[in-house]
């Protein structure tokens, strides 16, 4: 201030000079004049713009009241926090605090004898902080602390050094310059209550909330503007809930309440909401009064959202489910909802139908979720990794519900259907109704409402009636032209949609009467099988997901009881059946018993079955993990042991159903069945797994193997034939005694005769084992070798033998189509050429 006031008295010295003196020295005196009113200008104008920046920040900065408020907001909601700020003034402040260096320093000696040019370089760091361009502004800051700037603004760049610092993660450093600093300065200091809350950031940084809470309270007793004050008394309140100190946090939001109007009106609603929420006194009635009064105050409607979002959450604690769904609602409806109280809502709702198990109520806002914030973000894909584990659940349940509502339409005679379809044609017509009464309420044309000689267009009852003729006379139909002519629409339709649809499917033109509806309803009893087996298949869906998945047994149980009382097909039933058996053993109830028994008695064949009379097995099932089994059998398949393979997958599907390494096991058996029986089964293997398991990247996998099988066309044969040659000897699987010896005597003759010839050991399918000699060149060395006194007699043990080039053999394995010959004996039709 003596400063300020010393300058703005050397001014008026100058101007009195200047009018008493003369010409030249007027001259001279006016040019010191114009660079002292420059300098002023100059730093003045940069404090003027940094001041409009740091406004803009501060009003377009969006409070998050669910987590611990910052102690200092730099950004924006959005905003990379890499890239320079969006604000505008900053860097206007920057330009005039160079330009006031640049010309008006005084440097003599490595002493600065122009005071301002500290004032410009703190303007300068300061400008660049808020800027993000957090080395430039240190770089600043160090500067004029190392230039013996004045004790006021040195203190000042000292606790902005430390904020910078901060910012680049150099937490323990700030801290500990910041400590010595803290214990310096003296209450009445103007930078103590800056100084402590910078001390209390860097700690809540460092998750020392304790000591945050000191410094954070000593920053609040000692601010002198309301603004910052009760933004520190709200801090502190929220580290002291953290603490597990509700009377403390109470105090400190009382604080703020007790400022009035002088503290930001969005910190004094939640520090009264906060307040009231937390004293324990106060019963739920006498709480929901207080909020009540808060909401009936008008000034209070831009923060509606908030109040009713807390009185919510009040009643979710108290097990009030309905209250609280209705306060979501008004709070997601209130118009001027943030978006940090539209995530917490939609979190809250997502969590409470997670739990009440209505997991298609839980995606839906999850999906509402995830438009809220950016793909690139972590909690984005946090959310988007929940939305995809209730993905296969969602699709089960809508298929349940629709086909159980389809089945029990059909289930009514034609008389019922008729009634019911009529039914709901009369309570769509109501709905409309209100709907379009609610909306003519809101117009101002009072007289023309309701009133039977109103114009059609202004009488709701006249425009609902037209729709409701036009509907059962017409149906749903585009506005196009020739609109009342069918095949023109049926035309139209497929010219539009010809890229994307089959054109022979033909849009259906459903009029809104109850007998076309009935019309509409599947006839034939194939269609009605096709939707049993589906509805059924979906049930056992469910309950699989929901016991292994979810860990949901009543929920399990429930969907697989449902699925019993509907008498499935056997094999359905079976696994219903061997599930609810599982979770009744869990359970401990007398009904695992009743299931163990009609597994035996009704499918006493199957694997089920087998899973359980097993008692060695019964007993120790929990301990084989499916896991294991399918590390074991997957090591099976790489060793082409493919028919022990195809044996242990089926115990392995048991374990593993409903859990997420069923559809590896599933892709597993699809290879497993196309080695044993070729490429067609190894297609129908796959597209199955395609379907059931249509969510699951194993399923995507299956796609793109049927895409490279239909590209190379069922994997024929194409491009050269060379002369290579295979020499075939055809085995039973159950003859592995027999196979083995003819193996290693072959093999051993072989190394002598013809040292270029290897032979392998081949599964063909379940039943055949190829024992095959390759590197033949030319079918004549296969009979002057047969002649080969050392291998006649070995070869007559298996007459069966044949030649093929290399390609009919990949063809022979890959269709299955090898057969044996009726004419053993006959050499040429064992003979491929």
């Amino acid at each position: 201030m003596l400063k300020t006031q010393f300058s703005y008295w050397m001014l008026l010295v100058v101007v009195g000079m200047a009018l008493s003196c003369s010409t030249t020295k007027k001259g001279v005196l006016n040019r010191q004049y114009h660079a002292l009113t420059t300098k002023y200008n100059v730093l003045f104008n940069g404090k003027e713009a940094y001041a409009v920046g740091e406004a803009i920040l501060g009003q377009a900065f969006e409070e998050n009241f669910f987590e611990l408020l910052p102690v200092e907001p730099i950004n924006l909601r959005g905003e990379n926090f890499d890239a320079t700020t969006i604000v505008p003034g900053f860097d206007r402040a920057e330009e005039k605090a160079v330009k006031a260096i640049q010309k008006h320093s005084i440097k003599i000696d490595e002493n600065q004898y122009n005071s301002q040019i500290d004032e410009a370089y703190l303007l300068l760091g300061k400008a660049r902080y808020f800027d993000r361009r957090f080395f430039p502004a240190l770089e600043a800051f160090n500067f004029l602390l190392e230039s013996g700037a004045n004790p006021s603004v040195f203190t000042e760049g000292k606790i902005w050094r430390e904020k910078t610092n901060m910012r680049l993660n150099n937490v323990g450093l700030a801290v500990e310059n910041l400590v010595p600093l803290v214990k310096s300065l003296t209450p009445k200091n103007k930078f103590y209550p800056l100084a402590n809350a910078t001390l209390a950031d860097a700690f809540i940084r460092l998750r020392q909330m304790d000591s945050a809470v000191v410094y954070i309270q000593r920053a609040a007793a000692f601010e002198p503007k309301r603004k910052n004050k009760a933004r520190y008394l709200f801090i502190s309140g929220q580290l002291l809930e953290g603490l597990n100190q509700p009377d403390s946090a109470r105090g400190a939001y009382a604080k703020i309440a007790a400022l009035k109007r002088k503290a930001p009106r969005n910190l004094a609603i939640q520090a009264k909401i906060k307040e009231t929420l937390l004293t324990p006194s106060l019963a739920i009635d006498e709480k929901q009064t207080q909020l009540e009064r808060l909401l009936n105050n008008y000034e209070n409607e831009p923060f509606a959202h908030s109040i009713h979002s807390a009185r919510a959450r009040m009643y979710l604690e108290q097990s009030e489910d309905s209250l609280a769904l209705l306060y979501f609602d008004k709070s997601l409806q209130a118009p001027t909802l943030d978006s940090y109280t539209e995530i917490q809502n939609y979190e809250a709702l997502a969590a409470y139908y997670f739990d009440q198990g209505l997991y298609i109520e839980t995606g839906q806002y999850l999906d509402r979720l995830l438009a809220l914030f950016d793909p690139s973000a972590s909690r984005y894909k946090q959310l988007n990794r929940q939305r995809e584990n209730l993905s296969d659940i969602i699709i089960y349940e809508k298929t349940v519900t629709q086909t159980d509502s389809i089945l029990a339409i059909l289930a009514l005679s034609k008389a019922q259907q008729l009634e019911y379809f009529q039914a709901y044609i009369d309570q769509k017509a109501l709905k409309a109704k209100k709907e379009l009464e609610a909306k003519e309420e809101e117009k101002t044309f009072q007289l023309l409402r309701r009133t039977s000689a109103s114009f059609y267009f202004y009488n709701s009852n006249l425009i609902l009636q037209g729709k409701q003729n036009y509907l059962a006379r017409w149906g749903n139909r585009p506005n196009v032209d020739n609109w009342r002519s069918a095949l023109a629409i049926e035309n139209l339709t497929q010219v539009q949609t010809a890229s994307a649809v089959d054109p022979s499917l033909k849009p259906a033109l459903l009029q809104e009467t109850a007998e076309n509806f009935v019309t509409s309803l599947p006839k034939s009893l194939q269609e009605r099988d096709s939707i049993t087996a589906l509805n059924h298949k979906a049930y056992l869906q469910l309950g699989l997901i929901y016991k292994e998945k979810f860990k949901n047994d009543p929920f399990a149980e429930e969907r697989l009881s449902r699925l019993i009382s509907k008498k499935p097909a056997d094999e359905i039933k079976v696994q219903a059946l061997y599930h609810l058996f599982r979770i009744a053993s869990t359970a401990k109830s007398p009904l695992a018993a009743e299931y163990k028994s009609t597994l035996l008695e009704e499918f006493p064949q199957t694997p089920f079955a087998q899973l359980i009379a097993d008692a060695e097995l019964d007993d120790n099932s929990q301990l084989i993990t499916p896991e294991a089994l399918y590390k074991d059998i997957l090591e099976m398949f790489q060793q082409q042991q493919f028919g022990q393979a195809a044996q242990a997958i089926e115990p392995l599907l048991i374990l593993a159903s409903g859990t997420g390494i069923e559809p590896k096991a599933a892709l597993l058996r699809a290879h497993i069945e196309g080695r044993l029986k070729g490429v067609e089964a190894w297609k129908t293997a796959l597209s199955e797994l395609s379907t059931t398991y249509s969510a699951s990247e194993e399923a995507k996998n299956a796609l793109a193997l049927l895409s490279k099988i239909d590209t190379y066309d069922d994997l024929k044969e194409t491009g050269l034939v060379y002369k290579n040659y295979k020499w075939i000897f055809p085995f039973l699987s159950s003859e592995r005694e027999q196979t083995k010896a003819f193996f290693e005597e072959i093999q051993t003759n072989l190394k002598t005769l013809k040292q270029r010839w290897t032979v392998t050991l081949d599964p063909f399918n379940a039943d055949y084992v190829f024992i095959v000699v390759h590197g033949i060149r030319d079918p004549q060395e296969v009979e002057n070798v047969e002649t080969d006194p050392r291998l006649v007699t070995l070869i007559q043990q298996n007459n069966q033998n044949f030649v093929a080039l290399a390609s009919q053999y990949r063809t022979i394995l890959k269709n299955k189509n090898w057969k044996i010959p009726k004419d053993e004996s006959n050499r040429d039709e064992r003979t491929i050429q």
